[in-house]
């Protein structure tokens, strides 16, 4: 009886002990049933995407912090209202059908991207992901609405796409602009090809008329059968010779020259043959001169050169190597015969008190004393 008592008195002790183990472990599930859903809720209130639980109108049961920072909307103002009435324009009917049809749906899983509008009317950008909560029986109970605002990116993308847009402007634009300034260099080439051309005309008639200017001035200052200088150009040389001896003080003088018995000669020989003395005569003057004197035909078969920088001394020299040079030249007429010319040169030197006139007087005086004397000499004097 004793050992029967105790057995029963232990089954009773294991019987309270196994209670207090399941109400133990009833406590354990509870305690970790509230801290999973703590986890949860922590989990729910901290994520970074806007998070909404909708009920199976698709009306609003529960926000995050992150939906209020997406649509501006608090939990209480959002609450038991459609989220597709919130989040879409009243005018985009199409667009609010088709996201109640998504919420209300039969669609487990669905991912979009969207244009939504907060409360203050700001445009967002959203990436959306939707899932139904089904329950044993599959019937869907609740929705579940993830929102990830990409706004930032969105309108990055849209600038970088406006930017490429304009980059393409800008270079269709520089394309165009090459070309119409390849074609403006092109025509400009042209231009200048034709102005160079027109102006390598311009210089050759302007040289052209120079050198015609230069000829015709030539030949209005020189004898055409002698090559020498004519009297106009003489006298125009004289006074300016005068006027530098005067003003410096340099030496000048002058020779008067005169062909001997050339009208003999011509009534002889006939006058192209004393042309061609004359011309002879020209080429004889050139050869002996200095190239600072200065030669002419003074008229008929007369002669004059004058002598810058020259004293009557010096100009007697010049004088005589002309008088030897003629007299040496041989002449051969159509018969063959030689003929030999001389001529008779006077000498003059610049004195300051005197005129071109006197100074050439002077120089004729000495060559009609050289004719006198016998012809064929030079003659300098000093008076």
């Amino acid at each position: 009886m004793k050992n029967l008592s105790h057995s029963r008195s232990i089954y009773s002790e294991l019987s309270e002990l196994r209670d207090k183990n399941k109400s133990l472990e009833e406590s354990l599930n509870s305690i970790r049933s509230d801290c999973e859903q703590l986890w949860f809720k922590n989990l729910f209130a901290s994520a970074a995407s806007a998070i909404a639980i909708l009920d199976t109108k698709g009306r609003i049961l529960f926000t995050n912090p992150a939906f209020t920072e997406i649509t501006a909307y608090t939990p209480d103002e959002c609450s038991r209202l459609p989220l597709h009435e919130i989040i879409i324009p009243a005018h985009d009917v199409e667009g609010r059908e088709y996201l109640r049809n998504l919420f209300l749906g039969p669609t487990s899983k669905s991912s979009l991207s969207l244009t939504i509008i907060d409360k203050n009317e700001h445009l967002h950008f959203v990436d959306m992901s939707v899932a139904t909560i089904c329950t044993a029986c599959e019937t869907p109970e609740n929705c579940i609405c993830i929102m990830h605002d990409v706004t930032a990116e969105k309108e990055a993308e849209l600038r970088r796409e406006e930017l490429i847009e304009e980059l393409m402007e800008v270079k269709e634009l520089q394309e165009d602009n090459a070309a119409q300034l390849a074609t403006l260099l092109h025509e400009l080439d042209e231009k200048n090809n034709a102005l160079e051309q027109e102006i390598a005309e311009r210089k050759n008639a302007e040289q052209k008329l120079k050198e015609s200017e230069e000829r015709f001035k030539y030949m209005s200052i020189t004898d055409q059968l002698t090559g020498l200088f004519n009297r106009r150009h003489m006298l125009e040389v004289a006074e300016k010779e005068i006027s530098e001896s005067r003003s410096s003080g340099s030496p000048l003088s002058v020779l008067l020259m005169d062909v001997d018995d050339f009208k003999m000669f011509n009534d002889t020989y006939g006058h192209a043959a004393g042309d061609e003395i004359l011309e002879s005569i020209g080429a004889i003057i050139r050869k002996n001169i200095r190239s600072t004197d200065k030669a002419f035909r003074y008229g008929g078969e007369e002669f004059m050169v004058i002598l810058p920088q020259t004293r009557g001394q010096e100009a007697m020299r010049i004088a005589e190597d002309i008088r030897e040079a003629l007299e040496n030249y041989e002449y051969r007429p159509q018969n063959g015969t030689p003929v030999y010319k001389t001529i008779s040169i006077g000498v003059a030197e610049f004195s300051n008190d005197e005129t071109l006139e006197k100074m050439i007087k002077r120089a004729d005086d000495n060559m009609y004393r050289c004719k006198i004397k016998g012809k064929n000499r030079v003659h300098f004097s000093c008076e």
